[in-house]
């Protein structure tokens, strides 16, 4: 998601109205745009600061801060392993090699 479409841009700008393009809101508004996006790429963190009217790196601060934003498309189904001693010691290994 490099470049955006006019849509797409408008439907950030939708979401950053829904909360008054108040700054105090940024975390709702990253939250609603990730939930309609998928994540947070800077094409679109650009156009939250913008309509915010704050700077791109700080919200580029509070995604890269917060482990639930993200800033790369993820799957559909995540998959975990669990690489504590337990699971280790039990073969967790094995399954990372097939992963």
């Amino acid at each position: 998601m490099e470049a955006l479409q006019s849509c797409q841009i408008d439907k950030i700008k939708e979401i950053c109205r829904s909360f008054n393009n108040a700054e105090g809101e940024l975390i709702n508004v990253l939250h609603k745009t990730q939930e309609t996006f998928g994540y947070l790429p800077e094409a679109v963190q650009r156009v939250i600061a913008a309509e915010l009217n704050i700077s791109t790196a700080q919200v580029y601060g509070v995604v890269s801060f917060y482990t639930f934003f993200t800033m790369k498309p993820k799957g559909k189904h995540p998959i975990s392993i669990c690489l504590g001693t337990a699971c280790y010691v039990r073969g967790a290994e094995k399954v990372v090699d097939e992963c």
